[in-house]
């Protein structure tokens, strides 16, 4: 399970991929009556100003009331129908998690659920087990996990994460779909309260511009010189339950009732808070100068080249078109001419890190990394801390 601030993946280790269930519980103004948990969001007939409880708060698990509703509808009989007792719960954390929200999970995975044993450690560390073990040849990596609370960048050599280079950036996907609330909000119609619709026009609209300065001549070219300037087409929850981005130099339909938002300059300059987040205010590094300086500045020199060579973009923001060259590009700027640098985009940014939770219990060390419930009862956390510590 990859616990994820925006979205639960969870399956057994049997299977090749995950369920994707969005990670809190939802209330609808049309449907009040109801909650709709995780996933069962798709059963409602109005997605509009819904409602959200999140239990993971700026990347941290603060709300267990909300994430055992989540878990309990996961593991129960409509969906995994997972039998506690007799299951191994192999689940992600947050780098650099706090002791009592680590305790507090041991607590109600043993105590609460009962699961037969229990091994934890972070995204990165599963993603980059992943890309270890499918490319032999490679020493070492760096993880980029750009998710809905924030980005780290893992430095990660022979197994070995490089704590003293990790960096964690405060800009990740929710704060992406904010902006672009507020600016459409401003400048063309308010959306305050439509998180839902508004994060699936992020996903479905912006992109990662390749060259700024080109953009931004073009954005305000007239529309038939203009490819950057798009409609999108808003869900009304009747006969449309998803918007989408109009096909360029389309026509609405005749008679049509559809509300659309006219988005230009916002396409790009969303995701461009990945790269400028100074752009809202946020004194940060961008995403490629904390690359670099994770690797040159904070990593030994004799590794920094299998660094260079291996980055590895995963989580739920490297979707956008674009940022795979975008990143290579500006960092290439960045780094001296003598070192060569490689940048690949996960097959499956979102579930990557399952994938690499999945592949490690099929290793050899797994079985002896675990801790069981007996050890548990026997130990207490105390355990759970000295062997999972991540």
């Amino acid at each position: 399970m990859d616990n994820g601030g925006y979205s639960v993946k969870a399956e057994l280790s049997l299977s090749k991929c995950p369920k994707v269930t969005p990670n809190a519980v939802m209330k609808s103004k049309r449907e009040r009556r109801r909650v709709f948990v995780g996933d069962e969001v798709e059963e409602c007939g109005d997605c509009s100003s819904l409602f959200y409880s999140l239990p993971i708060q700026k990347g941290y698990l603060l709300n267990w009331e909300v994430q055992r509703k989540v878990w309990d509808h996961l593991l129960g009989p409509t969906r995994h129908n997972i039998d506690c007792k007799n299951t191994c719960l192999v689940i992600t954390q947050p780098m650099f998690n706090f002791n009592s929200i680590r305790e507090a999970m041991y607590e109600v995975i043993f105590e609460h659920y009962g699961f037969h044993s229990l091994y934890t450690n972070t995204a990165p560390v599963f993603s980059a087990y992943k890309y270890a073990y499918e490319n032999h040849e490679q020493w070492g990596c760096v993880i980029v996990d750009s998710g809905y609370s924030f980005t780290h960048i893992v430095p990660v050599f022979k197994g070995k994460v490089q704590y003293q280079a990790v960096i964690r950036l405060s800009m990740g996907g929710k704060a992406l779909t904010n902006f672009l609330k507020e600016i459409v909000s401003y400048r063309l119609l308010n959306v305050m309260e439509e998180t839902y619709v508004m994060n699936q026009c992020k996903e479905d609209m912006c992109y990662v511009s390749e060259n700024l300065n080109m953009d931004f001549k073009e954005v305000v070219q007239p529309l038939e010189r203009n490819s950057i300037v798009r409609e999108y087409v808003l869900p009304n929850f009747v006969d449309r339950m998803r918007g989408y981005m109009r096909e360029r130099n389309a026509l609405p339909e005749k008679n049509s009732d559809e509300q659309f938002l006219r988005l230009g300059v916002e396409r790009f300059s969303v995701p461009e808070l990945l790269f400028s987040p100074s752009d809202v205010g946020i004194q940060e590094m961008g995403l490629a100068e904390a690359l670099a300086y994770s690797i040159l500045q904070r990593c030994p020199e004799t590794i920094q080249p299998y660094l260079l060579n291996n980055i590895l973009l995963t989580g739920g923001n490297c979707l956008f078109k674009g940022i795979q060259k975008r990143l290579w590009s500006d960092l290439r700027s960045l780094v001296p001419e003598e070192f060569d640098i490689r940048v690949k985009l996960a097959d499956d940014p979102v579930c990557n890190a399952w994938q690499g939770a999945r592949l490690f219990t099929t290793g050899k060390m797994f079985q002896q990394s675990v801790v069981t419930k007996k050890q548990y009862d026997e130990v207490g956390v105390t355990l759970c801390n000295d062997k999972l510590h991540c």
